[in-house]
């Protein structure tokens, strides 16, 4: 399941990975993804607890999905992909049909609430939220998070604001350093 839903991010950004030369590289761009979602970091934002990364490298697109061992769901990815393209090639490429404008994050951003999912296993999750921007550096992002099935609707809307805000964080971070 976690090779699908990297497969998954992936393509949602790795067309723009070829947009353009881009030659200022920043410690997440050097194939350390995971750096933006670590465990304490993302359990300070959201107060969820995960134990299991898994960084996966293509091209110009590093991601890395957070689990917890032996549970479908929760899970969290985060894609990040090099890229010269503009706002406008972003917002016209990249931008999912039903999306939302995001404040304050980056120099383009959305969000966009997806259908349950079905993991690998057979287990139904609950929505997903994928949260994706233009960074302030040369990046194309997506930060994915998909709820267990059981998730209340009071649950979504809290932790939603918190995934904007840790979207916010990992974006300080690329354009600031840690």
């Amino acid at each position: 399941m976690r090779a699908g839903l990297v497969g998954l991010a992936l393509a949602a950004v790795l067309f723009v990975a070829g947009c353009g030369d881009v030659v200022d590289r920043d410690p997440f761009t050097e194939g350390r993804a995971c750096q933006a979602v670590e465990f304490d970091t993302v359990e300070a934002a959201l107060g969820i607890r995960f134990d299991t990364s898994s960084p996966a490298h293509v091209d110009q697109t590093w991601s890395c999905v957070l689990s917890r061992d032996g549970e479908s769901f929760p899970d969290l990815t985060v894609v990040l992909s090099a890229t010269s393209v503009d706002e406008l090639i972003f917002r016209a490429s990249v931008w999912p049909s039903g999306a939302t404008a995001i404040d304050g994050l980056g120099r383009s951003a959305y969000q966009v609430t997806l259908p349950p999912t079905e993991g690998q296993d057979g287990a139904l999750s609950g929505p997903v939220l994928k949260i994706g921007w233009l960074s302030a550096s040369p990046q194309a992002m997506v930060l994915r998070y998909t709820w267990p099935a059981d998730a209340t609707p009071e649950e979504i809307t809290a932790l939603t604001t918190k995934l904007i805000d840790l979207a916010r964080g990992i974006e300080q971070q690329i354009v600031n350093g840690p």
